[in-house]
Parts: C-alpha cells; structure tokens; sequence
C-alpha cells in the first residue's frame, strides 16, 4: 500500500519511539526513500508495517513501529507475526533490524520454536556519534577536526550560522537553502546520477515541507551568501538523523564541512546522539564518518523466517 503525506503527518504524533535508533525508523526517511527502496506500507492495531524490497539486504519486513505511547512493542509482535505471515506464503524476510530490535524479536520467535538465521552488510550500518562529541571537538582524537575548524575560521572572518526550524523557516531561509542546493547540484557537474537527483529532489521537498516531518536545520554564510546547508529530522528523544548535509566547492577546500558539522551539533544540545546514516560502501565516505569517532557504528540484520 502507498501511504500519502497526509498519512504519515497523522500518525507523527502517535510513533512510539523506544528501540528506535537506526536512520531507516525516522519518519522522514520512510517517506522520502519509499520510491527509491520500493517500500510498502500497511496499518493495523496501532502498528505501521514496513516492507522494502530493494536489494538482498534491504528486502522483506522492518522492524514494526508503534503507534502508541500506552502500549510495549513487545506486546504487538504476536499481532506483527500474525499479519505478515497471512501475506507470505513459505517465508518471511526481515531487514533493517538493529541488534537490540533483533534479540527482542528472536526471544519472541523461540517462543514459537522459530529462529531467523540473520546476517549483517556493513554498508548498511549507522554511525552515531555523541552530540558532545561533534559539537566540543574533544581530546587529540578530534585534534585535526579542531584544525579544520580553525583553518576555515582564519580564511573566512566574516561568517555566520543561521539555526531554523519550521517556526523560525522565513521566505529568505528557504531561498538561500535552495540556492545552495542547487549550486551542489550544478558543482556536481557530470557525477549526477539517478539518486543524486532523487536526493535533490527530496532536499528540495523537505524544505518546503518542514512543518510536516519537524524538520530542523542551518545554513553556513560566508560574506553574507550561503555556502552550506544541513537538515535534521528526530528519531527518538534522543537520537536525530542528519538527512542532509552539502558545502559548496569554494568553501569546502577551507574547512566548510567540518564548520557545519561543527556548528549545528551545537545546537542539538537536547539530544544525545546525532546519526549521520550510513556510508553504502563508499570508501571515502567510510573513511571521512570514521574520522569523526563514532560512539557506535549501528549494524543492520536482515535474514528470512522459513515457515
């Protein structure tokens, strides 16, 4: 089933949000990527089903979300087995588990005399790092992040960060973040393939619907014009998901992106983890998420239930 916006601002309020830490539970990102990773949706008894069908390790079931605050998720996977078994005929597949998600769910399975043979792909996994970690730079470990920061400070006096969410997003905001967007975009030259431009697409929908998935973000200016952009969302009362995050050329070569990094982890004061995704694999992505000290690199399970 194809849920529609409107149905995904109904049910923002009700998410029940324990045992949710991985980047794939934000209410954003199902939303956004439900084209990209030919999600599926369905409701019952207070639970959003989810069903991926993308690639080996991202096919079947993800966790169920609860929608409500009175009940334990542990006291709907009767409800959650009961309904995906009735649509898959001689298995199940389930992806996206964390490994907490997945020994709940194992210790409900053995209950049934069931058990998943489950795997892991590291270019799945989240990188989560302490807030205090990304906004204080601490210790010889973050010694050449403080230097990034310093290099972009001496080369650039004149800047500043603009903190917004949607009850501060002002006409002015939502121009100076497409604008650096699209410049990205451009920037790219001929590197744009299909997801860069489905992830433009989703930068330029998610600034126009900020109220819709309490989106928050900033905007690095150098001499009064935008250099750099990022946008946020929350996954639990604790953990944010960085969605996006783009500096443009001229201010990257100078510390750029570790300014913003930098800059808008300040202002996450109220969480205790900000997850910066996943790095897919790329090697030089592994290496720059690597760099920044994660507190926990977040793994991801997928596996099939044979019935």
């Amino acid at each position: 089933m194809i849920m529609h916006l409107n149905e995904f601002e109904q049910i923002k309020d009700k998410i029940n949000t324990k045992y949710l830490t991985g980047c794939d539970s934000s209410l954003a990102n199902l939303y956004l990527l439900k084209e990209s990773l030919n999600t599926s949706f369905f409701q019952k008894e207070e639970i959003l089903f989810r069903k991926y069908d993308f690639a080996e390790s991202i096919k079947g079931y993800g966790f169920p979300i609860l929608l409500s605050k009175n009940h334990k998720i542990e006291d709907k996977f009767e409800v959650f087995f009961k309904e995906i078994k009735k649509k898959e005929q001689n298995s199940i597949d389930f992806c996206y588990f964390t490994e907490e998600q997945k020994n709940l769910f194992d210790e409900f399975l053995a209950k049934k005399g069931l058990s998943v043979e489950w795997k892991t792909n590291r270019d799945d996994s989240d990188y989560l790092y302490l807030q205090s970690d990304l906004a204080d730079l601490p210790g010889s470990e973050y010694q050449k992040k403080r230097n990034h920061v310093s290099k972009f400070i001496k080369k650039n006096k004149n800047y500043n960060f603009v903190y917004f969410d949607y009850s501060t997003l002002t006409p002015q905001i939502k121009e100076d973040f497409l604008k650096v967007a699209k410049k990205w975009l451009c920037e790219l030259s001929g590197n744009v393939d299909n997801s860069v431009c489905h992830e433009s697409k989703s930068i330029e929908f998610a600034i126009n619907h900020l109220s819709s998935f309490d989106f928050f973000g900033g905007i690095l200016y150098i001499n009064e014009k935008p250099r750099a952009i990022t946008l946020a969302s929350k996954i639990s009362e604790e953990v944010i998901d960085i969605h996006f995050e783009k500096c443009l050329a001229d201010a990257a070569k100078d510390g750029g992106y570790a300014m913003i990094n930098n800059l808008f982890a300040k202002e996450c004061k109220n969480f205790k983890y900000i997850n910066r995704e996943e790095d897919l694999g790329i090697e030089g992505l592994r290496k720059a998420k690597l760099s920044y000290k994660p507190e926990i690199i977040l793994d991801k399970y997928y596996g099939t239930l044979i019935l």
